[in-house]
């Protein structure tokens, strides 16, 4: 018998251990499959000669030109491309009808963990607001969103504390002036007020933290505005 039970407790850890290498191989293909998906949307922006300098954070924004008619075609819910040299981020920015379709949607339209970076659906798709909220997923493999943290660190953010924001019509130089951990329903998310102006006073990239009570925001003013 006390063989029998320790040949039972063998297979349930064969068939548990297996189980779990499928999910991770799953998961794995999730990650390499999102990954791959928005670096093939890359070939719809285009870098102009210069546009890259030696300093990462020092690449100027009417450098890069988004083919967003093209884009438009596999996806109409693009609203913008967002880029922070910095830290490899440089991805289309969506917006749904809600905040948790693109939680689990890439640009393509595909299920998958990864997600969108997308801007909240209260705003306006013009980012003519006071206040504009864009969200990211933490990814464990590094990508989306997950290297926001990096600008915790004050030096960090003051060598690389350049984004862009590339709309149709207009890029926006963003200046990233604090990294913060907030409660998930801090005032930065309310927008019930939100005044109509040219462009945002302020703009916010969120990002999930380890707590889930919390959330990890970098606080953006814009720096330079350059028309198209």
């Amino acid at each position: 018998m006390r063989h029998i039970g320790e040949k039972i407790i063998l297979v349930l850890c064969i068939v548990v251990f297996g189980i779990a290498a499928m999910n991770l191989v799953e998961i794995g293909k999730e990650y390499y499959d999102g990954q791959k998906e928005y670096e093939e949307l890359k070939e719809y922006t285009e870098e102009e000669p210069n546009g890259q300098q030696d300093d990462p954070a020092e690449s100027k924004a009417e450098e890069k030109t988004i083919d967003f008619a093209e884009l438009r075609k596999i996806n109409e819910d693009i609203v913008a491309w967002i880029q922070i040299p910095g830290i490899g981020v440089d991805y289309p920015v969506v917006q749904g009808d809600d905040n948790e379709y693109y939680l689990h949607h890439t640009f393509r339209k595909e299920a998958n963990k990864a997600g969108s970076i997308f801007l909240d659906y209260r705003n306006r798709a013009d980012f003519t607001e006071q206040r504009v909220i864009i969200y990211g997923h933490n990814m464990k493999d590094g990508s989306m969103f997950s290297n926001l943290k990096k600008y915790q660190d004050n030096a960090f953010r003051k060598e690389f504390g350049i984004a862009y924001l590339y709309l149709p019509e207009k890029t926006l130089q963003l200046e990233i002036v604090a990294c913060e951990s907030v409660s998930m329903r801090a005032e930065v998310y309310a927008l019930e007020y939100n005044a109509t102006c040219d462009w945002p006073e302020e703009i916010i990239l969120s990002t999930c933290s380890s707590s889930s009570y919390t959330r990890l925001t970098l606080r953006c003013r814009i720096a330079e505005v350059v028309h198209h």
